[in-house]
Order: C-alpha cells, then sequence, then structure tokens
C-alpha cells in the first residue's frame, strides 16, 4: 500500500519551472549551484546540454564558466575539441568522450565515475557539464541519477523532469523509465525490479573511460 501511495505521489511544480526543452544555448539547463555570469565568483555549477554550437561554446567558459565537460555522445572531436582548435574556451577539459547508448543501461563503475567527478568539481569549485546530442536522453538519464541522489527526488518526479526538459520523449520513454527506476533502486540498495535491460550494470566497467 505504501508503494502504490507513493507511486500516486503528485510531482511538485516547482521542479517543472523553466522552458522545458528549448534550442536556446542547446538545451542547457543548470542543474545545481548559483547563478551565473561573466562576473559570477568561481562555484561548483553542474549544467546539461546537448552538443554547443560554436557561439553556446564559447558561452561555456565564459557566461557558464564551465571548466569540465563530460561527453557522453563520444562526439568531442566534433564541437569541443574542433572548437578549442579554433581558439574558444581553450581551458575547457574534456574529461569523459565515450559513446553511451539509450538502450543500454549505465554501469555502477561509471556512476562511481561520475560521483567522483562531482565531489571533486564541489572541492575545486568548478562548473561541470554533462552532454549527449540533443540534452534529452543520455542527459536526462544521468541528470535524473545525480536528482534522485543528491537532490533528493523521487524516481517519478526525476522522470518528469527528464521528460519536462527532453526532445521526442514518448519515443524513448520505453527504454528511459524503466532504467531511472533500476537507477532508484540501485541507489536504495534494493534489487533491481525492472527488465534485465533496464538495470544498472553491476560490477562491471562499461562506459568507464
Amino acid at each position: 500500500m505504501v508503494a502504490a501511495c507513493a507511486a500516486k505521489a503528485p510531482v511538485r511544480p516547482e521542479l517543472l519551472e523553466g522552458p522545458g526543452y528549448t534550442r536556446m544555448d542547446s538545451n542547457l539547463h543548470q542543474i545545481e549551484g548559483p547563478p551565473p555570469g561573466k562576473d559570477a565568483p568561481p562555484a561548483f555549477r553542474l549544467y546539461r546540454s546537448g552538443a554547443p554550437g560554436q557561439e553556446t561554446f564559447a558561452k561555456w567558459c565564459g557566461e557558464y564558466r564551465i571548466e569540465r565537460v563530460i561527453v557522453l555522445a563520444g562526439t568531442a572531436e566534433s564541437y569541443e575539441l574542433k572548437y578549442q582548435a579554433e581558439g574558444i574556451c581553450p581551458g575547457i577539459q574534456v574529461l569523459y568522450n565515450e559513446h553511451q547508448t539509450v538502450g543500454e543501461p549505465v554501469s555502477d563503475g561509471f556512476l562511481k565515475w561520475f560521483d567522483q567527478q562531482v565531489e571533486a568539481a564541489k572541492r575545486d569549485q568548478v562548473g561541470i557539464l554533462f552532454r549527449c546530442q540533443t540534452g534529452s536522453h543520455r542527459a536526462g538519464r544521468l541528470a535524473a541519477y545525480y536528482q534522485m541522489k543528491y537532490q533528493g527526488l523521487s524516481a517519478n518526479e526525476a522522470i518528469a523532469v527528464m521528460n519536462h526538459n527532453g526532445r521526442l520523449m514518448p519515443l524513448f520513454d520505453p527504454k528511459l523509465k524503466p532504467q531511472v527506476r533500476a537507477l532508484a533502486e540501485y541507489l536504495h540498495g534494493r534489487p533491481c525490479a525492472q527488465k534485465a535491460k533496464a538495470c544498472v550494470q553491476m560490477s562491471s566497467n562499461a562506459y568507464l573511460p
């Protein structure tokens, strides 16, 4: 009965404030931290995004104060590294550049690595961003993990935020929703109750850099 009531709990309206999916700055959304700005003091800030255009990438190191990037699409050579070769934001560090897929869940090894990067960015008071191609699906999945672990969102709330900020979500929800619920079970130390193809890959180095 408790689980059934929890499943029907409403999503807090404030979690769905903002524009949702937007082409502005390649669907960039700030998840954590104080407001950015060229004159803003250094601080831990966390963002999710899609692949940036050249103009948007220039904002990453200027307006958004981003210093570290995790690329979940394996396409840094076509974006971040290409723009840096042109002299734009040369100080941004690409920490990760692997091709994750929506159909394959993340591994516990990758999640532990991601947590380490979050803790390092907090310690160093720097901005960090993770992205896929549209900032919707692979980035949405990782944002859901972060928001459940560090911000206390329920699985239903994390799914609602993922869908609010994503593009073409009805096409991807059949794969992503069970994975987010499996991530919640992983975080609570419970056995995965989803189909095996949605469960966190345990004792695995899959997706590690």
